[in-house]
């Protein structure tokens, strides 16, 4: 087919009787069919739909399907163009859409109606309302879906879309935000327009896309825009799996909820046992303190309690206390560390029975002992100044 020349390429759509005509129609593949539908009739490349309204020829053989053909020399834009099909579609539902409304008692249609900076596929007016019908069958972004809505509000009571395709990022924006979104189909074999629904539910294996619907007559027009049973069961089953995932989402909040006060109060309660522990140790130091000699001589431990724990601790922390003793005892004399200041620190050390407490104190000096006496008990030592 690439091989043929223009005027010898195959189209299968034409409009009937003159080349403004709004009727169109789609060869039959069926020879029988197509020679039917020739009878006494003419084909024209539609003008509106931007083609050059010539008449065609219907090439009904043996060998090749039925199609229309321009005249030999012809450089319409529709030859065999790629939008072709969704064109020719797309008047066939206008027209659907058309004969459809007119039928009903109080109701007109206009097809292709300006309103300001737009223009709007099938404006319907019924008793004291408007309602316009936008029949997309090409990529339409989410952002130009709501600034046409905006245009045509002005003048329509409602405005709908009608998508033709799963992939219009306009459709998968509007089934996102509201759980529903309107579809449109159309068979050329029975000249058959459908409207339908697609829309969320919940099923055993999660949420999915279910599509509902039916021909034209299943549909009524409101002020309010398209409305049928296919529409109030899908808008139904969106309520109803909106409200499951409120109260989802409200179970995961109070459940958050539990986990953070559970974790606040044993924060809590760890700080609770730490003062407390800081004020046992703080209350057997004291103690330990009354029942010990006044004399300075008499204060330095005479003896360091077992230590506590596995083996290896043990091993470790003898290690590693014995280093902060000898210390602590070559300190003493130390201009720096009277025994006034330096023999309660080794009294708080002599408690310390714990393997652990002598393996992660970490102390390099016995200023660090010292000091870490002191942030915990105070001072009991002023130098005169």
């Amino acid at each position: 087919m690439d091989s043929e020349s223009t005027s010898e390429r195959r189209d299968i759509y034409a409009v009937l009787g003159s080349p403004d005509s709004r009727f169109p129609v789609e060869a039959p593949a069926d020879p029988k069919e197509a020679r039917r539908l020739k009878g006494g009739n003419s084909f024209y490349c539609s003008t509106a739909l931007g083609g050059c309204g010539g008449e065609l020829t219907f090439a009904i053989g043996d060998v090749n399907i039925p199609h229309f053909r321009h005249q030999a020399g012809s450089r319409c834009s529709l030859i065999s163009s790629k939008t072709l099909a969704d064109r020719y579609t797309h008047l066939a539902i206008q027209e659907a859409l058309r004969a459809w409304i007119e039928t009903m008692p109080g109701f007109s249609c206009r097809l292709e109606v300006s309103i300001e900076s737009g223009r709007t596929d099938v404006l319907v007016t019924g008793p004291s309302f408007e309602v316009a019908l936008e029949v997309q069958r090409s990529a339409l972004s989410a952002r130009n879906a709501l600034e046409r809505t905006a245009v045509y509000s002005h003048r329509a009571n409602a405005v709908q879309w009608l998508y033709a395709f799963r992939d219009i990022d306009a459709y998968k924006a509007e089934l996102a935000d509201r759980g529903w979104s309107l579809r449109i189909w159309y068979g050329w074999a029975k000249k058959e327009c459908r409207i339908g629904v697609s829309y969320e539910t919940e099923t055993g294996a999660g949420v999915e896309i279910k599509e509902a619907g039916g021909p034209l007559t299943d549909w009524d027009i409101s002020f309010r825009g398209l409305d049928s049973v296919h529409l109030r069961k899908a808008k139904a089953a969106v309520e109803r799996l909106r409200a499951t995932e409120r109260e989802r989402r409200l179970e995961q909040a109070r459940e958050e909820a539990a986990r953070e006060a559970a974790e606040k109060a044993r924060k809590e309660a760890a700080r609770l046992r730490r003062i407390a522990d800081q004020r046992a140790a703080q209350e057997s130091l004291l103690r330990a303190l009354q029942h010990t000699p006044e004399g300075l001589e008499n204060k330095w431990p005479s003896s360091w309690p077992q230590l506590k724990g596995s083996p290896g601790q043990v091993s470790w922390a003898e290690s590693i206390r014995a280093r902060a003793v000898a210390l602590l005892r070559e300190e003493l004399v130390e201009e720096w560390l009277p025994q006034a200041r330096g023999v309660p620190v080794a009294r708080w050390l002599a408690l310390q029975s714990s393997a652990a407490f002598w393996i992660h104190c970490r102390f390099n000096d016995t200023f660090a002992f010292v000091q870490a006496y002191e942030h915990q008990f105070g001072s009991p030592w002023h130098p005169q100044r």
